[in-house]
């Protein structure tokens, strides 16, 4: 195995372990909305990483995320790149939710957020919009691990080298995102972001 490719895997585990991946999508047809007040340039609360949403359909969004620094190895960083996700938003209940999934990369890509979706595969947010702030709060990996290890409830997963990924249908992936969307161990400490255009 090459260093290179050696880095990427350990990348790859360090931003899997964070955040929960699943092989479907969040929403039907039926749950998309499309809210104006998404589509601009946001910036994380610490001025590092942007967020650029753009309309791409009715009910669709391509999301270009920027990453300030790359981390290659413990503690050393290099700038990064901006990498392509595909973005829709949904309203469940009462709740909105985001889900991203990668677009295709024209090169290899010193992108954290992006190099965890190097299985083409979904994640989810909690998302708040109040004005010029925008919060984002994934579905917790660790918290899943943990309510699955206690059979808490049961939800259809797999492994891949050792990681968890939802195969849950879209309506099971509803049913548990609605039932955990208030408590901050399954979707906890946000991360703000600030319209800057």
């Amino acid at each position: 195995m090459t260093v290179f490719k050696y880095v990427i895997i350990c990348i790859i585990i360090i931003f899997v372990a964070g955040c929960v991946r699943s092989l479907y999508p969040l929403f039907t047809e039926e749950d998309l909305i499309f809210k104006t007040e998404l589509v601009g340039t946001w910036v994380e609360k610490d001025g590092k990483n942007t967020w650029i949403f753009e309309q791409s359909g009715e009910k669709e969004y391509t999301l270009y995320h920027y990453e300030a620094e790359f981390e290659v190895s413990s503690g050393n960083k290099t700038p990064g790149d901006t990498a392509m996700f595909f973005a829709q938003l949904g309203q469940l209940d009462k709740y909105f939710f985001l889900d991203i999934y990668p677009g295709k990369p024209a090169t290899k890509v010193k992108n954290g957020l992006y190099n965890f979706h190097l299985l083409p595969v979904h994640t989810f947010s909690r998302l708040w919009i109040e004005e010029d702030t925008l919060q984002l709060s994934m579905l917790d990996n660790d918290w899943l691990e943990r309510m699955i290890e206690k059979n808490a409830f049961k939800i259809p997963h797999a492994r891949s080298n050792d990681q968890l990924i939802l195969t849950a249908s879209t309506e099971e992936l509803q049913q548990l995102v609605m039932k955990y969307a208030e408590n901050t161990k399954a979707f906890p400490n946000p991360a703000v972001l600030y319209r800057i255009k």
